[in-house]
């Protein structure tokens, strides 16, 4: 998966979302609004290049997440208890699986991380431990639950920066009322892909991506923060150390 700018970085959605566990557990992927299906909703098992602490505090946020949409998922009898169980087993064991790949890979050998195409979503039903309707409702819900946590850490990270005078609380309401925009236009898009055939999804993201705009970048061209306050809230936002920010 491409590495995108912030467009993606907040939702990961958020859009949206990677968000990224570590090469030593489950990956979260986030990807842009174009790559939805594979990104913002999905998790697929892959090596991060995030610095060791924050990829052990996104791994552990992340798995607390999975576990509780289980747990809300069999509470609501969308899934029994036993396909939960065996929903945290199979993350357990490709997360045991994808450590020693990442042991191989640090001794030079080959060693590949990602899983099947689709991520662990897709590998439910594949694995034929949920239904394809089951996975997809919890696919769902782990959508929400991450786009619940993400706006809960950007919320703290603009109030901070309105704290120290960095920006203004107007500033903080734009900033986040695109970031909520887009994580709305991702989930759209990603909704839109559900019943597109492989090709039809590529040549989607393909027309998506030549349309893609930086929301940061746009409130720095349109005047509402300066490239400096961008800079500043980069850091703050939840991707920060996994994406790139605008030249």
């Amino acid at each position: 998966m491409k590495s995108v700018s912030i467009k993606m970085k907040i939702l990961s959605g958020m859009l949206s979302a990677g968000i990224a566990l570590s090469g030593s557990s489950l990956a979260f992927a986030t990807g842009n609004n174009s790559e939805n299906e594979k990104a913002t909703t999905s998790i697929n098992f892959r090596h991060s290049k995030s610095d060791k602490k924050a990829a052990k505090e996104h791994r552990a946020e992340m798995e607390a997440a999975l576990q509780s949409v289980v747990k809300e998922s069999e509470n609501s009898n969308i899934i029994t208890k036993a396909e939960g169980d065996k929903v945290l087993e199979y993350v357990k064991v490709k997360s045991d699986e994808n450590r020693m790949d990442n042991k191989k890979n640090k001794e030079g050998k080959k060693g590949k991380c990602e899983g099947k195409k689709g991520g662990l979503f897709n590998d439910l039903v594949t694995e034929g431990i949920l239904t394809k309707e089951k996975s997809e409702a919890l696919r769902e819900k782990m959508y929400v639950k991450r786009t619940e946590i993400k706006t809960a850490q950007i919320k703290t990270g603009l109030k901070g920066l309105v704290d120290d005078k960095v920006i203004t609380t107007e500033q903080s309401n734009k900033v986040q009322a695109i970031i909520t925009t887009r994580q709305t236009q991702g989930k759209e898009n990603y909704k839109k892909m559900q019943n597109m055939s492989e090709k039809e999804r590529q040549e989607y993201m393909k027309k998506m991506d030549g349309t893609k705009v930086n929301p940061m970048k746009a409130l720095v061209d349109n005047g509402t923060i300066t490239k400096e306050q961008e800079a500043k809230i980069q850091q703050v936002l939840p991707h920060h150390g996994h994406g790139h920010h605008h030249k």
